[in-house]
C-alpha cells in the first residue's frame, strides 16, 4: 500500500515536456559546464502549427521546465546559488519563434488575433525570430508582405521583453 501504482497513461503533451525538457536541460547545462559564460543559447523554434508542442502554451510550459531543471542540476553540480542559476538558466535557454508557423494556425480556424494572443504568451521566452510570410495554409516561406502573418504586431509585442531577439528572414 505505501508503493504507488506504474503509471500506464499519460497525457502525451504532459509527456513530450518532460522528455524534450529534460533533453534541452542537459544540453544547456553541459554546455555551460565546458563553456560557462559564453556556452550557446538552446533556442527551441515552435515547429508548424498542428504539429506537437507548436503553440505557445506548450513551447511555454516546455522553456519553464527546461529551465527548471537545469536550476536544479546547476545547484546540485556546480553549487550556483539558486538567483544565480535562475540568471543562467534564462540566458540560456529561451524560445526561436516562427512567425509562419504558428500562422499556420488560421488553417484550423484561428483568427488574426489569436495568432497575436499567441506571441503575446510566448514573448517574454523569445530569443530569435524566424520571419517569413504565409497565407495560413501551408509552409510557403514567402517573402514578408505577401501573405497574412501579423508580422508588425507580432514584433512589437517580442519587442516589449527583448529588443535584441535577433531576427531572421527566411524565404
Amino acid at each position: 500500500k505505501s508503493i504507488d501504482p506504474p503509471q500506464t497513461l499519460r497525457k502525451m503533451r504532459d509527456w513530450a515536456i518532460d522528455q524534450a525538457s529534460t533533453t534541452f536541460a542537459n544540453v544547456a547545462f553541459n554546455a555551460y559546464k565546458e563553456f560557462k559564460d559564453k556556452a550557446p543559447i538552446i533556442s527551441i523554434e515552435n515547429p508548424p502549427a498542428g504539429s506537437g508542442l507548436s503553440r505557445a502554451e506548450d513551447l511555454r510550459d516546455l522553456v519553464k521546465e527546461a529551465r527548471n531543471k537545469f536550476v536544479d542540476s546547476a545547484m546540485k553540480e556546480r553549487h550556483l546559488s539558486k538567483s544565480e542559476a535562475e540568471k543562467q538558466a534564462e540566458k540560456l535557454i529561451g524560445v526561436t519563434w516562427d512567425v509562419g508557423h504558428i500562422n499556420m494556425l488560421r488553417g484550423h480556424g484561428y483568427k488574426e488575433k489569436d495568432i497575436i494572443e499567441q506571441t503575446e504568451k510566448i514573448a517574454p521566452f523569445v530569443k530569435h525570430v524566424h520571419l517569413s510570410d504565409n497565407f495560413g495554409l501551408e509552409h510557403t516561406e514567402l517573402p514578408m508582405g505577401m501573405g497574412n502573418v501579423p508580422t508588425k504586431q507580432m514584433l512589437e509585442l517580442i519587442d516589449k521583453y527583448n529588443k535584441q531577439a535577433k531576427k531572421i528572414v527566411e524565404t
